[in-house]
């Protein structure tokens, strides 16, 4: 993999983890020291906990903040938004500091004794062939590597050198954005929502983050040169109203061209690309890292499943057919916010302004805005997932489960992931027969070492004990979660993907069908060609 930031660093630990061979270089001495990105989201956090890291992470994180819109600074608020909600474990936004993550997934990665990280290291070409990728790497003051591997992982930014070694360009939106970005420490303001100025004058957001960190952007005009407005005196003349006469440390200064953009390919044969090498967002949304940690989540467990021989190469196709759609529509979101963030004229402005505040005094949309219900949820209707049959299946097929505290026998409450595991799961839901997980026979169940879990609403238990399974655990959803995404599916079983997505649904009945329909989906039937056996593959792990 080439790029340690979030992106190469959260998919070096998803490797490790499943024991993959993996080399990751990066061309800078060390992790960042100074800040970037700003704010992780809760599928993020989910797979922060999927790796084993999010206690460590959230030690550094301000969880559950919201954003608040005013019409200028001094001005009435507007609106907010303050999601509440933590379907899948862990608030909807919450804001933290760069650095202290990627040091968190860097130390995480001393845990495998399959990773190798190569800091100061620069690549400098790649070529590819039916079998494998060799990379040359060059080291200051040493002669070149040459690394041979069965796949490369372009994590490398905005500017990735994969991605223009690949000949892969950057399409989309002529969107285009300056903002004058300043980063402050040792900071006495308490408030833990984002405050947004909506004032066409000049658009303003101030974030908060943790440690008494904090940040401003400030948009900038056509007429405003770069290092004018990075003078001392200027940036201290921009946050000095908003201090209110307390100090002001300053920490890092930039100015940022934020733009729209979407590599018009991820996958060039044997080479990938993640997170900024594939997609440029805009940061209204606070989704540019969060994206990239989906693509590490995606490709992460796809990498490991086609290396060990659990699917076969031609699915990893999958990984732009999935992720592609979805990172589009965040960047449509963000420039939708950025229209909300940064209204052009003041007329544009006071319609934003009445509109949310209209919006505020009707419940329906009020909770649609509060509880941050605008932002697109991932969701696959092709790739390694098997096609609905009906619309409660269509409801559940293709999303992420939701991520319930569950009751087991004599174990206490924990997160379901934390009884899944890293790997599939077969879920049943409900209390009409929840030994059915132990007489599922398919032999690609062993194959995918899919846990079996049944869980059971509250409703149905009162006081009684969890039952125990001799084949599957037993569990309780306390908090009735599922129950809205998988009561109308009591007679059928879910497929849950090791990224908590649903890949399918289906009876007992069914059960022969479905199997053999998804091992096609995976490639692992020999008539599809994709697949000769198991050691094919396993033989082409990095050397």
């Amino acid at each position: 993999m080439v790029g340690a930031g979030p992106t190469g660093l959260t998919l070096a630990n998803l490797l490790g983890q499943q024991q993959v061979p993996t080399i990751l270089i990066e061309r800078n001495p060390s992790t960042v020291t100074e800040p970037r990105a700003v704010s992780i989201d809760d599928e993020s956090l989910r797979t922060m906990q999927a790796i084993g890291l999010h206690e460590q992470v959230l030690q550094n994180v301000v969880r559950g903040y919201g954003v608040h819109y005013f019409t200028k600074p001094g001005g009435r608020c507007f609106g907010k938004v303050q999601p509440s909600t933590a379907e899948y474990g862990f608030p909807r936004r919450n804001a933290f500091r760069q650095p202290l993550l990627e040091a968190t997934l860097r130390e995480g990665l001393a845990r495998f004794a399959s990773v190798r990280v190569l800091f100061g290291h620069t690549l400098e070409s790649l070529t590819q062939d039916a079998q494998q990728v060799t990379a040359r790497v060059a080291d200051a003051g040493a002669d070149a590597l040459e690394i041979r591997a069965s796949y490369v992982v372009g994590c490398d930014g905005a500017r990735s050198l994969v991605r223009k070694i690949c000949g892969v360009e950057l399409r989309g939106s002529s969107f285009e954005s300056r903002w004058l970005v300043v980063d402050t420490e040792d900071d006495g303001d308490t408030f833990w929502h984002t405050r947004v100025y909506c004032d066409p004058a000049r658009p303003v957001v101030n974030l908060p983050g943790p440690h008494g960190t904090r940040r401003f952007e400030f948009l900038l005009r056509p007429d405003e040169r770069d290092d004018k407005m990075l003078q001392a005196d200027r940036i201290r003349e921009l946050v000095g109203p908003f201090q209110h006469g307390r100090p002001i440390h300053i920490v890092r200064k930039t100015v940022y061209t934020f733009q729209a953009r979407v590599a018009q390919r991820w996958r060039i044969g044997r080479v990938f690309l993640a997170g900024d090498a594939a997609h440029l967002t805009p940061p209204y949304a606070g989704q540019g890292m969060n994206s990239g940690i989906r693509d590490a989540h995606n490709l992460g467990w796809k990498l490991a499943a086609a290396v060990q021989g659990r699917m076969g190469e031609g699915a990893l196709d999958s990984y732009e057919a999935e992720r592609r759609d979805h990172a589009w529509s965040l960047i449509r979101l963000a420039m939708n916010l950025g229209i909300v963030m940064a209204p052009r004229t003041r007329i544009r402005a006071s319609a934003i302004a009445w509109f949310f505040t209209v919006s505020g005094l009707i419940p329906g949309l009020r909770e649609y805005f509060l509880q941050m219900k605008f932002k697109p949820k991932p969701r696959y209707k092709r790739g390694l997932i098997v096609p609905a049959r009906g619309h409660a299946e269509r409801a559940v097929v293709g999303r992420m489960l939701p991520q319930p505290m569950v009751r087991t026998a004599g174990a206490g409450e924990r997160p379901l992931d934390q009884l899944i595991g890293p790997g599939f799961a077969l879920i049943a839901y409900g209390t009409r027969d929840t030994g059915v997980l132990g007489r599922l026979s398919h032999p690609l169940w062993d194959h995918l070492a899919a846990t079996r879990i049944a869980v059971v609403s509250p409703r149905a238990m009162d006081s009684r004990p969890v039952p125990r399974g001799e084949h599957y655990l037993c569990v309780v959803d306390g908090t009735d979660l599922l129950a809205p995404i998988l009561e109308s599916l009591r007679d059928k079983l879910a497929l849950l993907r090791p990224d908590r997505y649903v890949a399918g649904v289906f009876s007992i009945d069914d059960e022969a069908r479905f199997a053999q329909c998804y091992r096609e989906i995976l490639r692992l039937d020999p008539k599809s060609g994709e697949l000769a056996g198991p050691c094919d593959i396993a033989e082409r792990s990095l050397e």
